[in-house]
């Protein structure tokens, strides 16, 4: 053996060399679950978002080792502090620019207000929402109206685990309304066993937030890995299959 490979062979062993690109070494991704038809454990393929992140990285030959399921403020708080490599779903906000990269959007989040039938509370501009109390799960980020005017302190915000708990609130009239998407909002209702016509969906649309993946900027593969899933999806978008995943899932509403 000559001096060269002994010492190549040495930093190989010892760690001091690594493998130069991500699909050598797989990676981890995480998200949340009970947000149908985006990821659930109970759907096919763990749902939209899970099939489309599977089927780009496995395009663009990076294999994905284990997929994470946990509640989504610790997901995200992890894969920021790089022990997870990829989260996902998420919007991209002033708070989370320094933290992570962001990949192309899979789909626009599209959140309205829901609520009560019995209040006859108007909200057809953003001035009807001033002082009220608004309820949007913990880890859900705020965009759009919602965000403007919780920053100028015009509105409080109750952060329970989860939507399903957020309908219970406004039933039981502990805040005003929910933020919420509409099929988030349907499984929620479902799942607390309340009656959906108890809820009014309002016409105001209040974000229009696209949702992709993060890495966290302390990850030294995070631009390669973002390139990767980039790279990916657009070739799901070009051979149509991206589509089809949409058909799948009945989300073809809010496909461009």
């Amino acid at each position: 053996m000559t001096i060269r490979k002994f010492i190549f062979f040495v930093l190989v062993t010892f760690g001091f060399i690594t493998p130069s690109n991500a699909q050598d070494r797989g990676i981890t991704v995480v998200t949340g679950d009970d947000y149908p038809p985006i990821t659930s454990r109970d759907l096919d393929d763990g749902g939209l978002a899970t099939k489309v992140v599977l089927r780009a990285f496995k395009i663009s030959n990076i294999h994905v080792n284990e997929i994470k399921w946990m509640p989504w403020a610790r997901g995200i708080g992890l894969t920021e502090a790089n022990k997870i490599d990829v989260a996902f779903p998420w919007g991209k906000t002033k708070e989370r620019d320094p933290l992570f990269y962001y990949s192309d959007p899979i789909y626009p989040m599209i959140n309205y207000a829901y609520v009560s039938t019995t209040d006859l509370m108007p909200l057809a501009q953003k001035e009807d929402l001033y002082g009220k109390t608004y309820c949007n799960p913990n880890g859900y980020g705020d965009f759009g109206i919602i965000k403007e005017l919780f920053d100028k302190q015009l509105l409080l915000r109750q952060s329970p685990l989860n939507m399903v708990a957020c309908f219970k609130m406004l039933n039981l009239g502990r805040v005003d309304f929910v933020v919420s998407s509409k099929s988030d909002a349907e499984f929620a209702i479902k799942e607390s066993g309340l009656n959906h016509e108890a809820f009014i969906r309002k016409d105001l649309e209040l974000s229009r937030t696209p949702l992709g993946i993060l890495v966290s900027k302390k990850n030294e593969r995070g631009p390669q890995i973002i390139a990767a899933f980039n790279k990916g999806l657009k070739t799901l978008k070009k051979t149509g299959e991206l589509r089809r995943i949409y058909d799948q899932f009945h989300f073809d509403d809010y496909l461009d």
